[in-house]
């Protein structure tokens, strides 16, 4: 036994030395001279106060001390089977400090007070028999019931106090798999595992790394399936059914409840740029779970992710050592990889509304400049979304003199029966730079307006830079982008 619990070869040592000098009575006699006491021959038994315990051992060589020390050991090997106590690779720590400063109060005390008596514990009497060249020792000691029941109780939590914070979890989960609960396990084996992390047993290290991986195979084990095709919604409507998937276990095929799902997918920001959402959704019974995406923000091809939602348990493990971060790593990455992308398509009723760009140019004193590189930028874009579009047949010089109202008015009159929407607007040159080639920024806004109703439907403003060795390279790259940019935002938000 680990120590050979120092507590009680202190504590009987010490009570052993102080009988000595005591008035506990001692025999030393030859075999022939004096019969032996009657409880060497057989252990007193206990009374209603009292536990008695006899340690006895011989040397071959008369060494009577050497005698005695054994004895010793033998009576403490008698008092710990009786306390039932096992220091193991899982007694903590905390555990043995405890013992040893016990051992070290029951030695002050046996040296301050000179009695054979302490905490109820006491050495009754001890006997000396000298056979031939051997001799044996003898000792009994009496241990008050009370006291030692309270410190076997005492000792037995110590040991049991944290090895429970892993046993416990680790049995919930052995548990939860066999009763076919695949997520309650996985759960209480990451419970394990950051108990173990934080405990100061000898084999934490090893019960840590078992509990991560048991959880790691229960992850892999998992798979998410889509329950339908890929679906389609007309921007700014829902889709007609919810985006449905189920949890199952790969090898049985068998639905696994209560597990947490998190749902990504894209939504036009007030910026006008996509942002990332989420949301989090939950297994039923049968490993089926739905989302309801909201009204789509958008027009293009996209895709939702639906993938395992465990980062509220793996926050238990984010304190562990660095030892043990790959293992953590490796049920990380476990969990990342069961996931299912699920596409999807957002139409837009404005791909089929004639609509017509026109756009004016200047450079950075406010000149038109030729090419109308903007508009066909903004055409361009609007193409590849399959949109009706063309140029609309206007000098772009008049936008910069007149009002959106006689603007509409005029296009109503002239294209109204070919048009149905206009996407009109100023870009120019606000930024010139020929230290280091040519660097041109431009800026412009730009409105998509409905021609019958006069209303805005979308507006821009925004910029673009391009490079180029030459100045006409970089002036017509820069507008040409600047309206690819619009182009796409109009696509994506036009409805």
């Amino acid at each position: 036994m680990a120590d050979r619990l120092r507590l009680l070869a202190i504590l009987i040592a010490a009570a052993f030395m102080a009988a000595a000098c005591s008035s506990a009575p001692s025999t030393v006699a030859p075999a022939a001279e004096q019969a032996a006491p009657e409880w060497v021959v057989t252990r007193p038994q206990a009374d209603a106060r009292y536990e008695y315990f006899v340690g006895s051992a011989s040397d071959p060589t008369g060494d009577a001390a050497a005698a005695e020390e054994y004895a010793l050991n033998s009576l403490i090997d008698e008092i710990v089977r009786y306390i039932g106590v096992t220091v193991t690779t899982e007694t903590t720590a905390e555990a043995r400090a405890s013992l040893q400063r016990f051992e070290t109060s029951v030695t002050q005390q046996v040296r301050q007070s000179g009695s054979a008596r302490v905490s109820g514990f006491r050495v009754q009497d001890r006997y000396i028999e000298r056979r031939d060249d051997a001799v044996t020792a003898h000792i009994l000691v009496a241990y008050e019931r009370a006291a030692l029941e309270a410190e076997k109780a005492r000792i037995a939590a110590l040991f049991r106090e944290r090895q429970e914070a892993i046993s416990r979890p680790e049995r919930q989960a052995r548990e939860a798999e066999a009763a076919g609960d695949t997520f309650a396990a996985i759960a209480a084996y990451i419970e394990a595992a950051a108990a173990a992390a934080r405990s100061d047993i000898d084999n934490a290290e090893i019960r840590f790394q078992s509990s991560v991986n048991a959880a790691r195979r229960l992850v892999a084990g998992l798979r998410i399936e889509p329950q339908r095709d890929a679906q389609s919604a007309v921007i700014g409507e829902r889709f007609a059914e919810p985006f449905r998937v189920r949890v199952v276990d790969s090898l049985s095929g068998r639905g696994i409840g209560g597990v947490p799902l998190s749902v990504s997918y894209r939504e036009m920001m007030p910026n006008g740029r996509l942002g990332m959402r989420s949301a989090r959704i939950i297994s039923d019974a049968d490993g089926s779970a739905s989302f309801e995406h909201p009204a789509t923000t958008f027009v293009g091809s996209e895709s939702l992710t639906i993938s395992l939602d465990m980062s509220g348990m793996l926050q238990e493990l984010e304190s562990v050592p660095r030892s043990g971060q790959p293992v953590v790593d490796g049920l990380r990455d476990a969990l990342v990889s069961r996931r299912v992308v699920i596409p999807y398509e957002v139409v837009s009723h404005a791909r089929a509304i004639p609509t017509a760009v026109v756009v004016l140019d200047t450079d950075i004193v406010g000149n038109a400049i030729n090419g109308n590189a903007t508009a066909a930028g903004i055409e361009a874009a609007l193409s590849r979304a399959d949109f009706t579009v063309q140029s609309l047949p206007f000098d772009s010089s008049r936008l910069a003199d007149r009002s959106r109202a006689q603007l509409a008015a005029e296009w109503r009159e002239r294209f109204g029966n070919s048009v149905d929407r206009v996407i009109y607007g100023v870009a120019a040159i606000d930024e010139f730079d020929e230290s280091d080639g040519v660097i041109v920024r431009v800026s412009g806004t730009v409105y998509a307006i409905d021609l019958h109703s006069g209303e805005v439907l979308h507006s821009i403003t925004t910029f673009q830079r391009s490079r180029s060795s030459s100045a006409a390279g970089a002036i017509s790259a820069a507008f040409r982008n600047l309206g690819v940019k619009m182009g796409e935002e109009f696509s994506a938000r036009l409805r």
